[in-house]
């Protein structure tokens, strides 16, 4: 797992530990709903992409993660979290990171799982409640998009880079 400062000054303060049975009811339906290998070989979140009605299925081999973070791209719930920012930004995390490793964990065995990346996003600017968390996936192949080889370069986010083998 690959990390930025803020992501870990978060870490090291302490960062609850959340397992994926705790998950709110939403993010253990995609758990469970697990994956498909969608267009172009992409490996997409059965619960986020349905059945393809209203995605396109043209994806071009070097466009495959961006398509992949367009459809794979979860919203975490935090409206549970205490207001207080530190308790808010170390539940945010806990929660991202469960699900992200969850979702990892869900891919064994489908075809490129060993490429798969979540790229957990938490919010530490004055407006953290409204950014809030977020976990995006994608395959590091061709196309992947390079912002997130850099997590440095985030100021107003704690980024996290998890690949398949981090969970495995």
């Amino acid at each position: 797992m690959r990390v930025n400062p803020l992501m870990q000054s978060l870490l090291q303060s302490g960062a609850e530990t959340e397992k994926p049975d705790d998950l709110p009811g939403e993010l253990r339906d995609l758990v469970e709903s697990g994956w498909k290998v969608g267009p172009a070989d992409s490996l997409v979140i059965a619960g986020c992409y349905g059945d393809g009605a209203g995605w396109r299925d043209d994806w071009q081999a070097e466009n495959v993660p961006q398509c992949e973070f367009e459809v794979n791209d979860v919203s975490i719930p935090c409206d549970d979290f205490p207001e207080e920012r530190d308790s808010f930004l170390r539940s945010a995390v806990a929660r991202s990171r469960a699900f992200a490793r969850a979702m990892l964990g869900a891919a064994a065995g489908l075809q490129h799982c060993e490429l798969l990346v979540a790229i957990v996003s938490v919010g530490v600017d004055d407006d953290y409640f409204t950014h809030g968390a977020t976990v995006k996936f994608a395959t590091r192949r061709t196309g992947f998009p390079g912002v997130y080889g850099d997590l440095d370069r985030f100021q107003y986010e704690a980024m996290a880079s998890i690949e398949y083998c981090d969970v495995r």
